[in-house]
């Protein structure tokens, strides 16, 4: 086969996966988000307050 007539079939190929997708509604979205940003604050406090109590153990010693 040709690089053409293996691109076209390619894009062919696209085409048919592409009608496939199933995108989230606005609901389902909104909830993914707002479980993202609560996650980042949960990890991001956690984090912090290990940082924070290293640094202060670290002062301690030192």
């Amino acid at each position: 086969m040709s690089r053409i007539a293996d691109m076209q079939r390619f894009m062919r190929e696209v085409q048919v996966e592409a009608k496939k997708v199933v995108w989230p509604d606005r609901k389902e979205t909104a909830q993914t988000t707002l479980m993202v940003v609560v996650m980042v604050l949960v990890i991001s406090l956690f984090l912090w307050l290990i940082d924070s109590s290293l640094s202060w153990l670290v002062q301690k010693v030192i």
